[in-house]
């Protein structure tokens, strides 16, 4: 089965208890959640720019406001957001949502730091069919991949670079270019720049955005 028919069957089952893609290994955060902002959908002064479609996590909620910013009046900036795990039937559905609000000229996309300890194999599977079902309901789309960010634990950097590398592969398969936000930040100081084991302070924060919002431009040839 190729990949467009391994996302539209992923796709399909989500509304059931299991999803065929993997079973969700990874199991439940104790806390879920998903937030998704769609700006200027019907501005006649804004409306008709390129669009892009930040899908990430907490990472991305702390950079796609600087995105923002730069890109304001060259490029409508969306983003969806999440803690779920590729591997999860509600990923694809959350996804789905997201993906047909509007017609995206980039898709920069995210998975990973929710899905740290998740078993290589099933998170590769899930990722396979994200993408794939971006490519079904974007067919126009260009599709960035976006590095994972190195954490402020040692122990914890070691399973982004790990689960980067299946993403790499990915997307050397897939011919996606990609966004290396963890070259970027892992030879930095962790306690001058991480709020916390996952964050960023501020001026990092800006940094990503800015490195985001330039690979965007590339992207569109802008």
């Amino acid at each position: 089965m190729g990949v467009l028919g391994l996302a539209a069957l992923a796709f399909a089952a989500c509304a059931e208890v299991a999803c065929p893609v993997s079973e969700n290994v990874r199991g439940h955060e104790n806390i879920e959640w998903s937030i998704a902002y769609g700006y200027n959908l019907t501005d006649k002064t804004k409306k008709d720019l390129p669009r892009v479609l930040l899908v990430g996590d907490s990472i991305c909620n702390g950079y796609q406001g600087e995105v923002r910013r730069l890109l304001d009046g060259k490029v409508n900036v969306s983003y969806w957001i999440s803690s779920y795990c590729v591997t999860s039937a509600n990923y694809l559905k959350l996804l789905d949502v997201a993906l047909t609000e509007a017609k995206y000229d980039v898709v920069h996309f995210n998975n990973g730091l929710h899905s740290l300890s998740t078993p290589r194999e099933a998170w590769e599977k899930g990722l396979r069919a994200a993408l794939a079902l971006i490519r079904q309901r974007q067919p126009q789309a260009k599709i960035v991949w976006c590095a994972s960010t190195p954490l402020k634990k040692a122990e914890l950097t070691a399973k982004a670079k790990a689960l980067n590398a299946v993403a790499a592969r990915v997307a050397a398969d897939e011919k996606l270019p990609t966004d290396d936000l963890f070259a970027l930040l892992d030879p930095l100081e962790r306690e001058a720049n991480w709020s916390d084991v996952f964050h960023h302070r501020p001026p990092l924060r800006a940094k990503e955005g800015a490195q985001v919002a330039e690979v965007v431009l590339k992207t569109l040839g802008m």
